[in-house]
């Protein structure tokens, strides 16, 4: 009787470790997922920062050659440095722009993992559930094959006493027939 309930508690507890399993292989897709989103961020500032430190440089370069040219050619040093605010405007709004696109990859990395949090609390949630009704159940099937023992216990108890009793009957009704 004690045999199907223990198979029972098996099958629960490897479920729940089959549960439990997929919950660590999914927190470690995510943490995988979060770090190849850190990785592209960095290697996004990374070639951002290159690109800026490029452009500074030639940035440097024109304001060099604009000085050195600076004698006898205001025309030419006036249309250089118009060229100069138009290169760092430009320089400004790239930069900008890759400011814009590395806080919207943030924020979508932000999102993601929010999402992923949400997830896998969701799916704690269930497994807690799922876990508490397990219970429940396994406490309840153990109360009915308690329930059931006892009624056997008490069913041989019974069935003892009316041996007894018919035992004792046919050893009197023997010492009656041996008087005789």
């Amino acid at each position: 009787m004690t045999a199907p309930i223990l198979d029972e508690a098996a099958i629960a507890q490897r479920d729940f470790q089959d549960l439990r399993n997929q919950v660590l292989s999914l927190r470690a897709a995510l943490e995988n997922v979060q770090a190849e989103k850190d990785a592209a961020v960095q290697r996004a500032a990374a070639a951002a920062a290159d690109e800026l430190a490029q452009l500074r440089a030639t940035a440097s370069a024109l304001r060099d050659a604009l000085e050195r040219a600076h004698a006898g050619r205001a025309t030419a040093v006036e249309a250089a440095v118009q060229q100069g605010s138009a290169e760092i405007k430009d320089l400004r709004t790239t930069a900008q722009a890759m400011r814009d696109e590395l806080e919207r990859s943030r924020a979508e990395r932000d999102t993601l993992v929010q999402a992923a949090i949400q997830a896998l609390n969701e799916e704690n949630l269930q497994l807690k559930r799922t876990a508490s009704a397990l219970r429940d159940e396994m406490e309840k099937l153990r109360a009915q094959a308690q329930i059931r023992l006892e009624e056997v216990e008490r069913g041989l108890r019974i069935e003892r006493a009316q041996l007894h009793k018919t035992v004792q009957e046919l050893r009197d009704e023997l010492e009656s027939c041996r008087e005789k």
